[in-house]
């Protein structure tokens, strides 16, 4: 029987307390704790709310507590600091639950616990979608979701499915991935028509054959090559998949009269110093050029770096750790920008339903996250006893990431997150052009970079 306190004496907590004094044989409900000195003294469900966050050291001296559970979902990263070193330095296992667009109701809450996680740490919180807004563009509607076997374009099928699409169609290569996407919404949302579509956005004349006649709505583009060093190594794959990708998907809903496209970028495309920067602002350009000669309303969103996606930053330190070796990061004093993968996923949608195209919307970010901080972070959290160790930057990497061309460009928007850059339409191209120098690119791989390096400006196009 293992002995918990509940931090959070309000709607949350008593719902975790009533799940936990349901089952007596396997827990033992010992106290709450608030913040709130009001609540001090007084009980709940028959339970005394002893004190607050401080108070848990004293009573983990007191006697034996096993588990902790935070039942705020939107609590401050310097409270939750407090708890989890509280609960490092006493051996207590600390659980915290889901935000709140997140809980599935029909599954017990227990078992939506989850562990607190350096996203948790650093300060991400909850981005609220306009609901009311969102619904009317997303309800009934057929969305097409491309990547949608990946970290960012799977959560985008899952918050999209909450709105009551009468269909989604997720296109990937990633059959199995995508396989388990299809399974995942069949058992979440059975009132949804969800098609898996195998197909590469490389290949033009198969996605006409695929999409044609679907009578798709809106497409969220997902579908990127995303890591830096591995683009730097083969520039052609950048061009073939970010920049070619791009303009067929984009050329195929302008042809089949889809109501709005929506590119997923990357703050890497703002005065890039690499290739897969330099690709993802071509891919931008065509997107707003596509805006100007199109009826369907064309935008990109533009993301820094998403806590826990494939292949990012946590999961690469979460296995060094698991495996007893020490963080290797290039430069300490490089920053990032970080968003969580829910939060990326609702600003996608929010910005695909209310803009009228041509826009290039940015996530206000807050502070740039030191990556040795990070790195901390994830040593205090696994309990291990790892070191930092410094490498030097990789080819095409930069210290600080950049959000915008130009600050004085920005204006808000109803999403006091959701900003817009209003002065990055200027640079037109000719698509036709474009598609012929992409393909003499495709047949001699050795023109990657100096083909990147014509359409945007920063970028050298020399080897890094």
């Amino acid at each position: 029987m293992k002995n918990v306190v509940i931090f959070g004496a309000s709607s949350g907590g008593k719902i975790v307390a009533d799940a936990l004094l349901r089952q007596p044989e396997r827990y033992r409900l010992k106290y709450f704790l608030d913040n709130d000195t009001s609540r001090w003294g007084q009980q709940l469900l028959g339970i005394s709310i002893a004190g607050g966050m401080d108070e848990l050291a004293v009573l983990a001296k007191a006697e034996p507590i096993d588990k902790v559970i935070v039942a705020i979902s939107n609590i401050g990263e310097d409270d939750l600091a407090v708890i989890s070193e509280t609960c490092r330095q006493w051996d207590i296992e600390l659980r915290i639950i889901p935000q709140a667009l997140d809980i599935v109701f029909e599954d017990p809450i227990l078992n939506q616990m989850r562990e607190v996680s350096v996203a948790d740490l650093l300060g991400r919180h909850e981005v609220s979608l306009a609901d009311d807004r969102v619904s009317a563009e997303i309800q009934g509607q057929t969305v097409l979701v491309t990547g949608a076997a990946g970290s960012i374009g799977s959560e985008v099928v899952r918050q999209v499915a909450k709105f009551a699409p009468a269909r989604i169609i997720g296109l990937d290569v990633n059959e199995n991935d995508l396989y388990l996407l299809e399974l995942f919404v069949g058992r979440h949302f059975p009132e949804i028509a969800f098609s898996s579509v195998i197909c590469s956005i490389q290949d033009r004349t198969e996605l006409v054959r695929e999409l044609t006649g679907q009578g798709i709505d809106v497409v969220f583009h997902c579908a990127a090559h995303k890591h830096v060093p591995l683009m730097e190594r083969s520039p052609v794959q950048a061009v073939k998949n970010n920049v070619l990708g791009t303009l067929n998907v984009a050329q195929v809903a302008d042809e089949l009269a889809i109501g709005r496209f929506v590119l997923i970028s990357t703050d890497k495309a703002v005065n890039p110093t690499n290739v897969m920067g330099a690709s993802k602002r071509v891919a931008e350009l065509i997107v707003l050029e596509m805006n100007r000669r199109s009826d369907t309303r064309f935008m990109a969103v533009r993301f820094g770096n998403v806590l826990g996606s494939a292949g990012s930053v946590i999961p690469i330190f979460k296995e060094l750790l698991k495996e007893g070796r020490d963080l290797t990061i290039t430069d300490e004093r490089m920053t990032r920008y970080f968003m969580t993968i829910p939060e990326a996923a609702r600003l996608v949608i929010e910005s695909g339903v209310q803009g009228q195209g041509g826009e290039l919307f940015v996530l206000e970010m807050g502070e740039p996250v030191e990556i040795l901080t990070l790195a901390r972070k994830m040593i205090e959290l696994s309990r291990a006893q790892s070191d930092i160790k410094i490498i030097g930057l990789r080819p095409g990497e930069k210290l600080y990431e950049e959000l915008f061309y130009d600050m004085d460009s920005v204006i808000p928007t109803d999403n006091r997150k959701i900003l817009l850059s209003t002065a990055e339409a200027d640079q037109q191209l000719d698509l036709t052009q474009l598609r012929q120098e992409i393909e003499a690119v495709i047949a001699d791989a050795s023109g990657s970079r100096s083909f990147l390096g014509r359409y945007v400006a920063s970028f050298s196009g020399a080897q890094a």
